[in-house]
């Protein structure tokens, strides 16, 4: 044996030799990607609807899609009526909101537990009925006064409007269940009128007091994973 084979041969055995002595990835260390899902219900206004002429339900789902990013879609149905200074509007339908949330708190990602932010596009297609509204006519001195009042049947029309909102979720105990509380500022983006009259009551909106509102979201939520 030369001297180059004979060189050659322990450098292939100490090269063997030193990969077998690299460490191994052990795959039960392997941390896998942080998963969540939610389904949640409201819990606030269906309590709150004992008080008022509003009957509201809603729920959601919520699937973190990366990072500290979650999707949520939200569903509901709600019946409220209008009445004042001679209007007596009511409506009933569904809503539907879709968006996303942002977690602010580094818990949050493994426990579920913390603040987040977040945004919602929402649109309700729903039934309004103009029980009555009041006709404006000029009397003999030239002012503009309420002279009489006529009514409308029902009408299918249709509102959308955008939604911020900042809210927290705390879990119950070491069980999959949370609460949650969130603030949503609400903006009117558009409204399809019924014989050019704005839309008083909003299913997911709440009564139109101008272009802006505001809700308060209070209810529960099961982690499904």
């Amino acid at each position: 044996m030369n001297r180059k084979t004979y060189l050659l041969l322990i450098s292939l055995f100490l090269g063997v030799f030193s990969y077998s002595q690299q460490p191994t990835i052990d795959s039960t260390f392997i941390i896998p990607k942080q998963r969540q899902m939610f389904v949640g219900v409201d819990l606030f206004n269906p309590i709150a609807s004992f008080f008022s002429d509003k009957k509201n339900i809603s729920g959601y789902i919520s699937y973190k899609i990366k990072n500290r990013w979650l999707a949520v879609g939200e569903l509901g149905y709600e019946k409220n009526i209008y009445k004042y200074n001679d209007w007596d509007v009511s409506a009933k339908g569904v809503f539907a909101e879709f968006g996303v949330n942002y977690i602010l708190t580094n818990n949050y990602e493994n426990t579920g537990e913390g603040f987040f932010i977040g945004a919602r596009f929402a649109f309700s297609p729903y039934k309004q009925t103009i029980n009555q509204y009041p006709v404006k006519g000029v009397n003999s001195d030239g002012q503009t006064q309420i002279i009489s009042s006529s009514s409308l049947p029902e009408k299918n029309v249709s509102s959308g409007w955008f939604e911020g909102l900042v809210g927290a979720k705390v879990q119950l105990g070491q069980s999959p269940f949370y609460l949650d509380f969130m603030i949503r500022p609400k903006f009117l983006i558009f409204s399809n009128k019924q014989e050019g009259i704005d839309n008083l009551v909003i299913p997911g909106y709440g009564k139109n007091k101008g272009n802006a509102n505001i809700s308060l979201f209070w209810g529960v939520s099961y982690r499904i994973f």
